[in-house]
């Protein structure tokens, strides 16, 4: 499943620099992408591991996007990881 993850999140974020793409569809795949570095990290830490992504080195994978796009991608991780959380 994590590696399922990874490869979704590679493809979401080469999908994110094509310049074809309308606003709207660079909001929706950011949005996926935000979501599955949520699940990612879910998944590691059911696992005992330490969970990949914060904000930090979020930013760090995405950083060859567009400014417009990782801006996206930072707001929904935060979305995202409230509502994947753990904790209860």
């Amino acid at each position: 499943m994590i590696k399922i993850e990874w490869d979704i999140m590679r493809d979401l974020k080469k999908t994110l620099k094509n310049p074809d793409l309308s606003v709207s569809e660079k909001a929706r795949i950011a949005n996926a992408l935000a979501y599955h570095a949520g699940v990612l990290n879910k998944l590691l830490a059911q696992q005992g591991e330490t969970p990949q992504f914060n904000e930090a080195t979020l930013g760090d994978f995405i950083r060859d996007i567009d400014q417009s796009a990782r801006r996206l991608v930072r707001r929904d991780f935060r979305t995202w990881t409230r509502k994947l959380s753990l904790k209860k």
